[in-house]
């Protein structure tokens, strides 16, 4: 077999995987790096989400705290610690969410029941970082950070990509822009592991092949707008199947499968999980994955 052949069996076999999988397990998907200064609840380990998130992690950065840990007043005193004289905390806001019932329905067998609808109630609440608390031990700042081991399979991937766009790792987003033609990755140590770091990279390196000066995939549909639509969700098939195949190719499937097949199934739904349609996917991202890696496409249809 030529490089063609071999990887086109590859591909074969990776997509019969990926459908069997999708139409049997029960996925969820998880992110699989870990922002290095997401503001967490102390007693909880809980990372804060939404404004919160945004908010704390400016108040972290703004007052120059060494780390993003918070706790209430009664948490640091449930600790045996208390708040510094003279601090202030920072607000933040929790919703609880309660049902009630709303009116009458009727339904499938004629029958009269409830229908609810939720009701948002916002608590605010105040905490403080960890700075700002006193008599207690933060066993925070002697954590070791996670090194990173290139693995060879995968970079000798991204060598031979001879078109890759910029690769530049700042934030802790991981993302394709098609207007400027670069590839954002977290920091390579912020991943669960190295196979988790170059899976991500791969997803986004197959959609890189859908600009204009290479496989013009983008010209062909608005892809990477709207998000939630239906070609957006197009778009993520073929990137993560495209990583699928590239995986697999580095001998790195294994760590990265099911966390990909739940990736897959939800991008899969707005489909309305037409199986053709990730046969197409397919076929895209074998087009992708044979760009990146430089092989003849010959006798493909």
């Amino acid at each position: 077999m030529n490089a063609w052949e071999n990887f086109n069996q590859l591909a074969e076999t990776v997509t019969n995987e990926i459908i069997k999988g999708i139409q049997n397990e029960n996925l969820t998907w998880e992110q699989v790096w870990s922002p290095k200064n997401s503001p967490k609840n102390y007693a909880s380990n809980r990372p804060y989400l939404g404004f919160n998130a945004l908010w704390l992690a400016w108040v972290t950065i703004s007052k120059k705290f060494k780390s993003p840990y918070f706790l209430t007043y009664n948490q640091a005193k449930h600790l045996g610690g208390n708040v510094k004289k003279d601090e202030k905390g920072s607000k933040v806001v929790f919703w609880k969410i309660s049902k009630f019932v709303k009116g009458k329905a009727t339904n499938e067998e004629g029958e009269s029941e409830d229908l609810f609808g939720r009701k948002f109630t916002p608590f605010i609440w105040t905490v403080f970082n960890i700075d700002q608390i006193e008599g207690i031990n933060f066993p925070i700042e002697g954590a070791e950070e996670r090194v990173f081991s290139p693995i060879e399979t995968c970079e000798s991937i991204i060598a031979g990509y001879t078109t890759c766009p910029n690769i530049i790792h700042e934030g802790d987003e991981a993302f394709y822009s098609p207007s400027r033609d670069f590839i954002n990755m977290p920091e390579k140590e912020s991943f669960n592991g190295d196979e988790q770091y170059y899976s991500v990279l791969f997803h986004e390196m197959i959609h890189s092949t859908g600009h204009y000066s290479r496989l013009g995939r983008f010209a062909e549909r608005p892809a990477l707008v709207g998000f939630g639509s239906v070609e957006y969700s197009k778009e993520e098939l073929i990137a993560e199947m495209g990583a699928s195949f590239l995986n697999a190719l580095a001998g790195i499937m294994d760590a990265n499968f099911k966390n990909s097949l739940a990736y897959l199934k939800g991008w899969f739904k707005p489909l309305k999980e037409d199986p053709k349609m990730l046969i197409y996917a397919a076929q895209k991202a074998h087009q992708a994955a044979n760009y990146i890696l430089g092989i003849n496409q010959e006798g493909e249809e």
